[in-house]
């Protein structure tokens, strides 16, 4: 975070000048140099990326001054121009900083003049492919002429009793054989011009794809600096196109000789880097906090109130909570626009300069916050705090960061990437959870303690027991020393099932008794005794009401006496109980619990659901 405003606040100190375009040479001493990438942190939809590039003092003092020009080449299309930021060991000193975008021509390769010379043979062959074309016209059109100038001699000469018969069979021949030989050399040459053709149009093809590179625009920094001695440059940059997310996975061992004290928990990080430049072996840092560009707080501004007639209510209009939620998205929004835009200052003079963009974006921070106070003193309802949606907004605005242990690389494309971030074993106390009145199945969990310094953040968690896949889940987010649970899959081996096994009801004075009798059984097809907690739940009865009386007639055994649950959800009708079940204990001898309550309510009303 220190690194983060660091290069923030610089932003007002070295100056970020798009479409610089002054030749290098103009400024002494000149490198040229893509440096390295050594670092990285990557937050939710950038990444700030540090390039470092080794300087030798070989020459310099002595050429300009100490006054040396360094281009680092090859930024990537999504890089953040107005985030530049540079620093150097103490024998080197930053002068500036400026962003350019220098359009580049390559030169042309062999494969691409060969192509050119091949693609230049097609177009003669087809060419002459369509003079033969041509030619083969002309025949036709003089044997068709010939043909007409026959007709009518032979039919003069037929009437007047001097036609030669052989002369005409002769003529006669030639014109179909001409015409036969005609149409198979069209054929001919019509499929040598689709030959010719397609030729021309994949060599073309690939002269598009080899040369698609050859005209382009490469980004720089262009930084001058004064060296007076061997030192190293580092410049930092904010991308676009990175963000991560946390997933996790559970892994608990199984079997009889397996540890249910433990199970490991792996942290990992599903990164997707569409930046368009690679990270190859970087220290990699994740991060949940909002790169900024702006190092100073907003300023706040007086807030004046006058007084004007009431208002009639508008169809329509929000009610309080909806209002204040929309404001409040509005005003996140806006800080995040006023964190990711630079300071900008215009000129008023000579020696001055007054801020400008970030004066006004001040100011819409206040006209937010504005609304959101007048909208507090004019709520025509009774306002109270919502303490859930204070823990959401509360974890909505955590800011952690993880620094990954080993170096990584991350290659620039659109899949998700998963990197480990940490691997922590949990001390863990495994239950069997059946709730037949949800289901039939029971299920494996583990609760623990978060022992380790790190935040865990809210994400998807798969579990593996015994190194298979077992089933997949959510973790929310846990910070150090606090609870969590992970789910291990179904025990195969347990079966529950929940049966009415009687109701009755009757009318004393003016209420109506209904008791209801449950029973819960379980079976174990394995080889070994089972501990099991049973849950079930009784209907609630909101404490204040006295039309409604609920008592529990038994239990069948006794609840558990676990503090938390006798603190907490016992009080809301929740029904545990902690039990071992036999082995083989199956059909008939099922493990069983049966329980009994009663209500009691007027007779004239009936019992509904009030939802959850």
């Amino acid at each position: 975070m220190k690194s983060r405003a660091l290069a923030a606040a610089s932003l007002a100190l070295v100056p970020c000048v798009l479409g610089q375009s002054a030749p290098p040479a103009a400024r002494g001493p000149y490198l040229e140099s893509s440096g390295r990438i050594e670092a990285v942190t990557v937050y939710r939809g950038q990444a700030l990326v540090t390039r470092a590039v080794e300087l030798s003092a070989k020459g310099v003092a002595e050429a300009a001054g100490g006054v040396r020009e360094i281009v680092v080449t090859n930024l990537p299309p999504r890089v953040r121009a107005e985030s530049l930021h540079a620093e150097a060991s103490p024998n080197v000193k930053v002068r500036s900083v400026s962003f350019r975008a220098r359009p580049v021509v390559e030169d042309t390769r062999e494969e691409v003049r060969k192509l050119d010379a091949r693609i230049e043979q097609i177009r003669d062959q087809l060419g002459a492919n369509k003079r033969r074309l041509d030619l083969l016209n002309e025949h036709r059109a003089y044997l068709a002429g010939l043909q007409n100038f026959v007709a009518p001699t032979a039919t003069t000469e037929l009437t007047k009793g001097v036609l030669n018969a052989e002369t005409l069979q002769k003529l006669s021949d030639f014109i179909r054989t001409g015409r036969d030989e005609m149409v198979t050399r069209e054929l001919q040459l019509n499929a040598e011009a689709k030959e010719f053709q397609q030729q021309l149009e994949l060599a073309q093809r690939e002269r598009q794809r080899l040369t698609a590179g050859s005209s382009r625009t490469v980004n720089e920094a262009v930084i001058l600096v004064g060296q007076e001695g061997d030192g190293t440059l580092r410049l930092r940059y904010l991308v676009d196109g990175a963000s991560w997310e946390p997933s996790y996975a559970a892994r608990a061992a199984s079997g009889a000789d397996a540890n249910r004290e433990v199970f490991t928990l792996e942290y990992f990080a599903s990164i997707q880097q569409m930046s368009g430049e690679d990270w190859s072996d970087v220290a990699m840092t994740l991060s949940t906090a909002t790169p900024s560009l702006v190092a100073r707080a907003p300023s706040l501004l007086p807030i004046p109130i006058s007084l004007a007639m009431n208002a009639p209510q508008q169809a329509g209009q929000l009610a309080y909570a909806e209002a204040r939620k929309d404001l409040s998205d509005r005003q996140r929004q806006a800080e995040q626009v006023r964190s990711n835009t630079a300071v900008t200052f215009k000129s008023t003079g000579p020696g001055g300069a007054k801020k400008e963009q970030d004066d006004w974006l001040d100011k819409g921070l206040n006209d937010l916050a504005l609304q959101m106070q007048i909208l507090d003193l004019v709520a025509n309802e009774r306002v109270t705090r919502d303490s859930q949606a204070f823990g959401r907004a509360s974890e909505e605005g955590l800011s952690v960061t993880y620094t990954i242990p080993n170096r990584a690389s991350l290659p620039s494309r659109a899949d998700h990437q998963q990197i480990l971030v940490a691997s922590v074993p949990l001390k863990a106390k495994f239950t069997k959870t059946a709730a037949p009145v949800l289901t039939g199945y029971v299920y494996d969990e583990a609760a623990a303690i978060n022992s380790s310094s790190l935040v865990l953040l809210a994400g998807p968690l798969t579990a593996y027991a015994d190194g298979a896949f077992v089933g997949g889940g959510d973790l929310p987010t846990t910070a150090s020393g606090q609870g969590l649970t992970a789910g291990f899959g179904i025990d195969s081996s347990l079966r529950t099932r929940r049966e009415l096994v009687e109701r009755t009801e009757s009318i004393q004075g003016g209420n109506r008794v209904v008791e209801l009798t449950y029973r819960l059984s379980v079976e174990n097809f394995g080889s070994s005794p089972a501990a099991i907690r049973l849950l079930d739940r009784l209907p609630k009865v909101e404490s204040n009401r006295s039309d409604i009386r609920l008592t529990v007639v038994s239990t069948g055994q006794p609840l558990s006496e676990d503090p938390e649950y006798t603190s907490a959800t016992r009080k809301d009708g929740i029904l545990r109980w902690d039990v071992a079940v036999p082995p083989q204990a199956t059909g008939q001898q099922a493990f069983a619990v049966e329980y009994k309550y009663r209500l009691e309510y007027d007779k004239q009303m009936n019992i509904v659901g009030m939802g959850g």
